[in-house]
Order: structure tokens, then C-alpha cells, then sequence
């Protein structure tokens, strides 16, 4: 009976084209040492999914894996046949001689799991084709036209298919004035840069600085033939003077070339193919020349250069006595902006005043840090009367004039009335203030400090409140019995709202989203100080995924990248913030595969993935 099954099973096959699916590995079974080689993994006749991505702990993985399809239909005598393939192809360099085995993949498909076969690499001392390779090299160096590796050779990269740049807007500055620097590379199209890192920060002593942070999805440019593209970004201020000395700093790159011939555009645009190698690249040192500002400095000289103004407003608009009022000077332009000093400003004697306090308002450029500082001044009149606040000065050095710059405020005069409150109230208020507590305000502290408080061996007192027995009935009661009532009503409500969440099962797992990603995230973290990269981006994928499945309330097995982008439009989610969750979902997928990613750049991607929770919470409280 079985043998009927199968020959009807097979004349069905052959009639309606369907065909088998498999799932094989391919690989050279004898390489050399240093040689580089394909592994591929080739899935047949589906479409597969959740690739288990293996490692290859005794080679050097140089890319992968890249993916490419394949398919195809042909009809003969009016039969049809259709098959395609998925290739997930992976470039390996052998490090070492001996025999190593090449680990199984799996994959999902038409809802199975498909193994692939084992594989066995033997690595040589020297094959054919390594030779090749290093003789291909060997002739690279004596030609500087770029040359491109193919299956069989190779070649190394000279300083013109690939190089960095360090700029700066300005070589010769004052002290204090900024500079933008900016370090770039410059790549010969048809050289891919699949990773470009950063080995050490710039040394900028003498400087202090700020860095931009760029966007992430930020494109190179097209200029004489090459790729040009931003790395790093600094503001930085000279803080001493004379010719300062910029280091040259190291960037290690995996690189991709590409196949001679190739048009330049497509090259440009989608890369190609080709085999990796490891370069390195160092920028040149940069000198800029410091000139001291111009002697003798006035004796009020905030620190400030650049292009300023100034204004000041009372936040307060008729203090009486014993009220805490504010006085805010704003200082808008661009400069050096938090690095200057608070203007002095002369309070009436009558005024009790303290420090100020500065709310920085601002975003680095080109021209520096711009935008705006406010200093706010916090003052108490303690007696009635007219008074005057005078004008405050602001002198800072002007970089365009070469010139120090006076300005000043407008002065400011107050009528100052009897108010209600004690200097003992304010005493307590700033106290509170600095301490960063808020207390309940009371009109008079008479009630709740009675002369009897607490002291039950005088006749006829008790000890609740200091007060006689015939404080039953008074004002004083009511207003207390009303307050007890107030609270004990405000109560039962959160009871009643905790109860209500506690029942809402969806709502508690909307609202409990952020709490399970930021541990998810701190298991991210202990990833990163285990130096593991992968395992690292496996929990950040799990802490976004997690997230967006419990605030969208979905299915987590079902959020793709796609499915994610689309609820979110859906639920009015600003352009900005969807292209940053789209380019973050897409980075962390390939960081998964990356050969290595540097513990700086996991540090800015948690960080990313931090910044976009709180801005969908934001967004999302507002819907």
C-alpha cells in the first residue's frame, strides 16, 4: 500500500513542478592559512525564517551574512517547474593550521525546522589559491589604481582608495572662541566600508569640548569619485593660548571591494559584491593657533565670547514683604554660553537675595553653543516701600569686532506693599526649597503650635493639639474634621482606581511596558561588561521588542519590524520618531551579525534605545 502512496506522490510532483525543499551548507574542504573563503548556507524551494546566524569561533568572520535570492520559472510542454533559493553567505579567513568543523544552521520553514549538513574545513600551511592571494598583494603595492579582489586574488588598498580627513573652521581663534572640527572619510567608490570604528577618542587637552552627536542614518556624498561621509564632530574652546596640537586619532575599518568594471553609480549606491579586509587608517595632527584676548581685561569681565544679548524680567510682578520673588536675566546668542558668569546684580538692602540659579536653553553649531541661558535671582523684600533694583552690566569679548562689549539691563523699580506672611514662613519655604521638599502652606502656625502641645500636666489641657476640652465645637474642629474627611475621601478613590487598574489586564501590561523594558535594558548592560557583543544586542532586541509588544499590546512573536513601524503610524507617531525607530531596529539586526562592534558604540546604542522609550511615552500619553 505504502509503495502505491509514494508512486502516486511522485507522478503528482512531476505534473505540478512542486518541488523539494532542503537546506545545505557548502564550503572548500581544504583552505590555507590566511586565506579567505565562502561558507554558504542554501535554502531551496521556501521561504524561510528565524536563521539561527551561527558562529565560527576558530576563524576570522570578515562579513555575513548577506543575503541573496534566487528564483526561477520554466514551462515545458506545457508543464510548469518553479524553484528559488535563499543564500546566507558568510566570509571567512582561517587563522590557524588543523581541522576544524563548520557548525549546523537551522532555519524555519513551511512550518518545520530544516538542519544543515555538517561541514569539515581543513586548514594548510599554503594551497594554491592563498598563494595566489599573496602574490596578488605583493603586486598591489607597486601600483596605486585601485585594484579589486575576485575569488581568487586579492590586493591591499593604498591611501588614495581610502582615507580620513580632520578639519576645522577656524586654524586661528582667541581664547574661548569656538571651532568646529570634523573628521571625515574619504572612500574610492567601489570600496565598500561595512564598519568604520573609532580606536581612540581625539586628545583635546587644552580645550574644552562638546561633541555633536550626528544622525545615525546620515548619508555620504558623491564628490570626484569618491564616498565622503562624517564621523566624528566637536565643538571645542581653547581654554589656554599659543599653538595647540591636535593628535592624529586611529580608525580600524572592514572594508568590501568591489569587482573591477562595476558602474560607479550602482557601486555608490548598493554596493556590490567582493571580498572584506581589516585596514587601518590615522588622520593627520592638527594645529590651531590661540591668541590671548586683548589686555587689560575689565575688572567685570564675564567669560563670554562670542555674539551676546541681554534682558531681564520680573517673574514676580508686585512682591509684597515676606514674598519670595524672581528676577531672570536671559542671555541669548552664540559662544561659549556655559562657560560664563552670572551677571551681578545689586540688590536694595531691605532684600534679603540669593545665588542664581542658570537654566541652559541651548544647542551646539557651527557657530558654537547658541540659543539662549537664563539666570534666575531669587530676593525677599522685608519692608514696605519704593525701591529700585539698578541695572545689571554683561561685558563679553566680540569675536567679529575684536572688541570687548558692554551691555546692560534695564533698571527695575518696585512699590513694595504690607503682605500677610512671617519671616518665620519664608524661613521655612526656602528651607524647604533647598532641601528640595515641598511642605503644606498654613495662613498661621498658631493652631498646630499651641502653648500647651504635648504638655498634659497642665490643668484641663490634653495632649491632642495643645488644646481645652472646649475645643469641641470650635472653628478650629470643624476645619480639622473637614480635612480628615477630605483625605479619607481622596483615598477610597485610589483604592477604588488601584482596584480598577489591577482589573484592566491590557491596560496593566500598556502601562507596566517601560518598568520590563528597563530591566530587559539592565540586562543589556551586564552584556556589555561581559564583552559580548552579540549577546549584548540579543537583549537590546529583546528590551525594544518586549516594548513595543506590551505598549502596543500585541502579540511579541508577531512583531516584525514592519508590523512595529505600521502601529505606530497608525497611532499618529511623528515621522521623525519612526525613521529613528526604523534605523534603530535595522542597526541593532546587523550589529547582531557584525564580526565586532566597539563597547563606545553599544554605550550610544543604549542610550538611542533609552531615548526612543521615553519619547513614545511622551508621544503616546498625549494620543
Amino acid at each position: 500500500m505504502n509503495r502505491y502512496i509514494l508512486f502516486f506522490l511522485s507522478i503528482w510532483v512531476v505534473l505540478t513542478g512542486a518541488a523539494q525543499v532542503s537546506f545545505t551548507a557548502k564550503a572548500p574542504s581544504t583552505v590555507g592559512v590566511d586565506e579567505q573563503f565562502r561558507v554558504q548556507y542554501v535554502l531551496n524551494n521556501a521561504e524561510g525564517e528565524q536563521f539561527s546566524n551561527p558562529s565560527f569561533p576558530d576563524f576570522e568572520c570578515l562579513n555575513g551574512p548577506a543575503t541573496s535570492t534566487y528564483s526561477s520559472l520554466q514551462v515545458v510542454n506545457g508543464r510548469s517547474s518553479k524553484s528559488s533559493s535563499v543564500t546566507y553567505t558568510y566570509i571567512l579567513r582561517a587563522k590557524k593550521k588543523g581541522t576544524f568543523h563548520l557548525p549546523v544552521a537551522t532555519i524555519h520553514a513551511n512550518g518545520k525546522v530544516f538542519k544543515s549538513n555538517a561541514l569539515t574545513v581543513n586548514v594548510a600551511a599554503s594551497t594554491p589559491a592563498s598563494r595566489q592571494q599573496a602574490q596578488s598583494s605583493q603586486q598591489s603595492d607597486d601600483d596605486d589604481d585601485f585594484f579589486v579582489q575576485t575569488q581568487s586574488s586579492s590586493s591591499r588598498l593604498s591611501q588614495k582608495d581610502l582615507y580620513f580627513t580632520v578639519g576645522a573652521t577656524k586654524r586661528q581663534v582667541y581664547e574661548q572662541e569656538p571651532i568646529m572640527l570634523t573628521y571625515k572619510f574619504h572612500a574610492k567608490v567601489g570600496v565598500g566600508l561595512a564598519n568604520v570604528m573609532l580606536r581612540q577618542k581625539p586628545d583635546l587637552k587644552g580645550f574644552w569640548t562638546q561633541e555633536i552627536e550626528l544622525p545615525h542614518n546620515l548619508n555620504p556624498t558623491l564628490e570626484n569619485g569618491y564616498k565622503v561621509g562624517t564621523n566624528l564632530q566637536y565643538v571645542i574652546f581653547p581654554q589656554q593660548t599659543g599653538k595647540l596640537t591636535i593628535p592624529g586619532i586611529t580608525f580600524d575599518c572592514d572594508v568590501i571591494q568591489q569587482q573591477r568594471g562595476l558602474n560607479p553609480i550602482d557601486a555608490f549606491f548598493n554596493g556590490g559584491g567582493g571580498f572584506g579586509s581589516k585596514v587601518q587608517r590615522t588622520t593627520e595632527d592638527l594645529t590651531i593657533n590661540v591668541l590671548p584676548l586683548p589686555q587689560p581685561k575689565p575688572a567685570a569681565f564675564s567669560g563670554g565670547v562670542g555674539h551676546f544679548s541681554i534682558n531681564n524680567q520680573l517673574l514676580t510682578p508686585e512682591p509684597k514683604t515676606n514674598d519670595i520673588a524672581t528676577l531672570r536675566v536671559t542671555i541669548s546668542g552664540s559662544g561659549n554660553m556655559k562657560l560664563i558668569k552670572a551677571p551681578f546684580i545689586k540688590f536694595p538692602k531691605d532684600f534679603d537675595s540669593y545665588d542664581a540659579k542658570m537654566t541652559d536653553h541651548t544647542k551646539v553649531s557651527v557657530d558654537g553653543i547658541t540659543g539662549e541661558v537664563y539666570f534666575d535671582y531669587t530676593f525677599v523684600p522685608r519692608n514696605i516701600g519704593k525701591y529700585e533694583i539698578p541695572a545689571a552690566e554683561f561685558i563679553y569679548f566680540d569675536t567679529a569686532s575684536g572688541q570687548y562689549v558692554t551691555l546692560h539691563t534695564s533698571a527695575l523699580h518696585l512699590d513694595v506693599k504690607k503682605g500677610n506672611r512671617s519671616k518665620e514662613d519664608i524661613e521655612a519655604e526656602m528651607a524647604l526649597r533647598n532641601s528640595d521638599i515641598r511642605g503644606i502652606h498654613t495662613e498661621s502656625s498658631e493652631f498646630f503650635n499651641a502653648p500647651g502641645l504635648c504638655n498634659s500636666s497642665l490643668p484641663h489641657k490634653t495632649a491632642f493639639f495643645g488644646a481645652s476640652w472646649g475645643w469641641l465645637g470650635s472653628f478650629g474642629y470643624f476645619i480639622s474634621t473637614g480635612l480628615l474627611l477630605m483625605m479619607l475621601t481622596g483615598l477610597l478613590r485610589l483604592l477604588r482606581k488601584h482596584l480598577a487598574l489591577r482589573a484592566d489586564v491590557s491596560g496593566t501590561r500598556v502601562r507596566k511596558a517601560r518598568k520590563k523594558a528597563n530591566k530587559l535594558l539592565r540586562g543589556a548592560e551586564n552584556a556589555l561588561a561581559s564583552n559580548d557583543h552579540r549577546a549584548f544586542y540579543g537583549a537590546l532586541a529583546q528590551a525594544l521588542r518586549g516594548y513595543f509588544a506590551d505598549k502596543l499590546n500585541a502579540d511579541a512573536a508577531a512583531m516584525t519590524n514592519e508590523s512595529i513601524l505600521s502601529a505606530l503610524q497608525e497611532r499618529g507617531i511623528s515621522e521623525e520618531l519612526l525613521q529613528n525607530v526604523k534605523t534603530m531596529l535595522e542597526d541593532i539586526d546587523f550589529a547582531r551579525f557584525a564580526p565586532n562592534v566597539e563597547v563606545s558604540q553599544r554605550e550610544q546604542d543604549i542610550q538611542r534605545v533609552s531615548d526612543i522609550f521615553n519619547n513614545l511615552d511622551q508621544q503616546l500619553k498625549l494620543k
